[in-house]
């Protein structure tokens, strides 16, 4: 990103919160498609934020810009990507074990027809006995992670961002083509992400307790 307001904005904003950031880039969305975001990455005090160009150009002025990453910040800030790191090792164990458990039962590989314990068919036995698990724990890693980003825009709003990111969300929203306002059980067990209204809702409902 080349000098100006905007870099001064956001390095200001990532030395307020102790963001070790070392580099800051913008990469070429726009030729593949027009949705925004902006991520960043790096392990300890070597941290990297990365803006799309898309989002640079979407959003209205530097202060929508600086909103936005705000949000990203928080998901930092309040160790939002650790806890699901290990919560996805967590699975990824259980998955290992409920699969040696299966694949030394004979019983069950008795009561299927087979004498013997083919390791094929013993993934297929556990793929089918896991997918009613599976629906379950990604109905409630959405409403974790949906809660996450309740979290981050509050957090957003806590450094004085609200208004400003209410405006990019519906900005975004409308560039990207996205649905504001869906079925709340679906967006549920499909989105990781609540719907517009909702996250509008919740920064509004923010604003009248801090009055």
């Amino acid at each position: 990103l080349p000098e100006g307001q905007l870099r001064e904005k956001i390095e200001k904003l990532c030395s307020s919160l102790d963001f070790p950031l070392k580099k800051l880039f913008v990469i070429d969305g726009s030729t593949r498609s027009t949705h925004s975001n902006a991520y960043m990455y790096g392990f300890f005090n070597n941290k990297r934020i990365v803006l799309y160009d898309t989002l640079i150009q979407q959003c209205k002025n530097d202060e929508e810009v600086v909103a936005v990453l705000s949000h990203e910040l928080g998901h930092w800030k309040l160790n939002h990507t650790v806890y699901l790191f290990i919560s996805g090792q967590i699975s990824m164990l259980l998955k290992f074990a409920g699969y040696t458990l299966l694949r030394n039962s004979s019983s069950l590989f008795q009561s299927f027809g087979f004498d013997t314990q083919p390791v094929i068919i013993g993934l297929i036995i556990f793929q089918h006995t896991i997918t009613p698990i599976q629906h379950l724990v990604r109905f409630a890693s959405n409403l974790v992670r949906r809660a996450f980003e309740f979290q981050a825009d509050d957090f957003a709003k806590k450094l004085g961002y609200a208004s400003s990111l209410r405006a990019c969300l519906v900005r975004l929203q409308e560039e990207n083509l996205s649905a504001m306002n869906i079925d709340p059980w679906y967006s549920a067990y499909h989105r990781s992400h609540p719907p517009l209204v909702q996250r509008l809702a919740a920064i509004g409902d923010v604003d009248k307790k801090a009055d």
